[in-house]
């Protein structure tokens, strides 16, 4: 019984594994469907980074500068702002600045890297 058991939580744990990689679920799809909604869109990388790469759309802004630069672009605190980084690091502090600073619809996207494939397989 105890066998049973153990084999029914291995599947449930493989099954929960192989949906999160399917197409509609995730954060990067919930990213992806903010912007489209007309969410803004922001690179906290740096400059060099966002040069070497970056989502159709994107403004740069260094994370360090984050709340500064949307005030200078005159961004309302209600706008919702998608944000990523490299790792979901820089995105992550940026987001905290941003909520620490009014802007109540901050969201991180995470890494550059797992958001591109689905930009991609939408033809942005």
């Amino acid at each position: 019984m105890l066998k049973l058991i153990g084999v029914a939580v291995m599947a449930a744990m493989l099954a929960a594994c192989g949906n999160a990689k399917e197409p509609g679920n995730g954060p990067q799809t919930s990213a992806f469907a903010a912007v489209k909604e007309g969410a803004l869109l922001v690179d906290v990388r740096t400059a060099e980074e966002f040069a070497s790469g970056h989502l159709p759309g994107a403004v740069n802004i260094p994370h360090g500068e984050i709340v500064e630069g949307l005030s200078a672009l005159n961004t309302p605190k209600s706008t919702k702002v998608v944000l990523y980084c490299r790792s979901g690091n820089r995105s992550g502090i940026a987001t905290t600045s941003l909520t620490q600073a009014g802007f109540s619809r901050a969201m991180n996207a995470g890494a550059y890297s797992a958001l591109k494939p689905v930009w991609d397989a939408a033809g942005s």
